[in-house]
């Protein structure tokens, strides 16, 4: 079984309330009859509810990743009183031995039924419906062709001239690219007939409204190219290498990924930054976290995806001060950063920061001349992450700057105003020996009115202290 520690256990809550509902639980004496199996592998014990009856809970560890249990009505998975069971655990209570019982034994032989057809499956190459996929693909091509005609329409009279009755058409167009399997597409466009409803300046309302289209006259052009590839090619083959699948709709697969050869074995990650955004053209929330790899210092990004509608019903991620293995990392296609993701893990103490800070670029100079080449690609992410050295960081002229070793400056400002934007705020707080001789974690941002490149710090990373300053 999994070593248990707190830290271990809040990471599989889906929310920071079912922690605390979880920890009130054990505070509060409501569990009874705690048991564990004699192999280890089982937790089980009664719950007092609302009702006259207990709630019988379980967490099992048979297999890779816990399997929890609970007759609550809760759709939460797990819920507080699985959480509060494991918290109980490792808080030091009594759990006395006891055999499996049998509707746990029968549920597990059903697991390993499924467990062992599953596997035979994964032996076997998947089969794609060629004919749907060309449907879909030519359906993509035509959704793509409407889009360009809007733009077309919207660059010809001038983005001055928009009015409510042309964010109305947009937002008609943006339903039919729904309709032609292109949801990023339509987040895209969703994205820039919301600018008109925030409280910006003119001149950054045109900036942002002109980068936006910029981006998704990009999308059409490369996106119609890819496609028309596609269907010429006899097998439909994607693309693994750019993320242009995705800009067109993709969702991968981890078995795909595997089949591709986008996994690597034995994998440990430390987490340098995590952020949790709004991101109201996609009615989700996203949470992000930057890790970086402890074999060979390369940066990945994950993220989850949290629809307004489904919040109760989706895990909420959060920040990890451990240091996270996993048998099998997948890993996406893409630009720059690649996003990562993992099914089942395990945290083995605290990350060797001394170690974590060696991988950190020496040369501000070579990393920002390696962002100007990423920000020159339409589709590719325009805030870069990198993890850089620095000799010192301090204010001149009222500008925070970042220079390293050989001199070289790296300008530090605030994000933008969607996003964390009070990072230098608490680089003012920072202890003095915390400016000198360190590492940053910095997303970088381009300003195309002053011309402008700077970063905003999302963490430092010193011998002996982690500290991050967006979450």
């Amino acid at each position: 079984m999994q070593a248990l520690t707190e830290a271990y256990v809040d990471s599989l809550a889906p929310n920071a309330a079912a922690i605390k509902n979880g920890w009130g639980l054990v505070r509060k004496n409501q569990f009874q009859n705690m048991h564990r199996s004699p192999d280890g592998t089982l937790l089980f014990g009664e719950c007092k509810g609302s009702g006259k009856n207990p709630y019988i809970t379980s967490a099992d560890f048979s297999g890779g990743q816990p399997v929890f249990r609970c007759s609550c009505p809760s759709r939460q998975f797990p819920c507080k009183h699985s959480l509060g069971l494991l918290y109980a655990y490792i808080n030091g209570s009594t759990f006395t031995e006891a055999p499996i019982p049998g509707d746990i034994a029968a549920k597990r032989e059903k697991a390993a039924e499924r467990e062992e057809k599953k596997k035979k499956q994964t032996k076997t190459p998947r089969k794609t419906n060629k004919a749907a996929l060309e449907k879909k693909l030519k359906a993509q091509l035509e959704g793509l062709r409407l889009l360009e005609k809007q733009i077309g329409q919207l660059l010809a009279a001038g983005i001055a001239s928009i009015s409510p009755k042309k964010l109305s058409q947009l937002e008609d167009t943006a339903k039919q690219l729904g309709n032609h399997y292109l949801k990023e597409a339509q987040n895209e466009l969703r994205d820039f007939s919301l600018l008109w409803g925030k409280k910006l300046s003119e001149e950054r309302l045109y900036q942002m409204a002109y980068e936006k289209l910029i981006l998704l006259h990009s999308l059409c052009k490369k996106g119609s190219v890819h496609l028309e590839r596609r269907l010429e090619d006899e097998n439909l083959t994607p693309d693994t290498a750019s993320s242009i699948e995705e800009w067109l709709g993709h969702t991968w697969q981890l078995a795909e990924l595997k089949e591709l050869g986008l996994v690597r074995q034995d994998a440990r990650l430390a987490q340098l930054s995590f952020s949790s955004i709004r991101h109201d053209a996609r009615k989700e929330f996203i949470d992000e976290g930057i890790w970086i790899d402890l074999a060979g210092g390369g940066l990945f990004c994950t993220k989850n995806y949290r629809p307004f509608k489904a919040l109760k019903h989706v895990k909420e991620e959060d920040s990890i001060m451990e240091m996270l293995c996993t048998n099998e990392l997948f890993i996406y296609p893409g630009e720059g950063i690649r996003r990562v993701r993992w099914n089942e893990y395990s945290f083995q103490g605290k990350p060797d920061l001394a170690m974590v800070k060696g991988f950190a670029r020496e040369n501000v100079a070579d990393v920002i001349k390696e962002v100007k080449n990423l920000l020159k690609q339409p589709l590719a992410d325009k805030h870069p992450v990198a993890f850089v050295a620095y000799e010192r960081v301090g204010l001149a002229d009222g500008d925070w700057l970042l220079e390293d070793r050989q001199g070289q400056r790296l300008s530090l400002v605030e994000g933008p105003d969607e996003g964390p934007n009070n990072s230098l705020d608490l680089l003012k707080l920072l202890p003095e020996k915390y400016t000198r001789n360190g590492a940053m974690l910095v997303r970088f941002y381009s300003d195309l009115l002053t011309g402008r490149l700077g970063a905003q710090p999302l963490a430092v990373i010193t011998e002996d202290r982690h500290i991050r300053l967006v979450g």
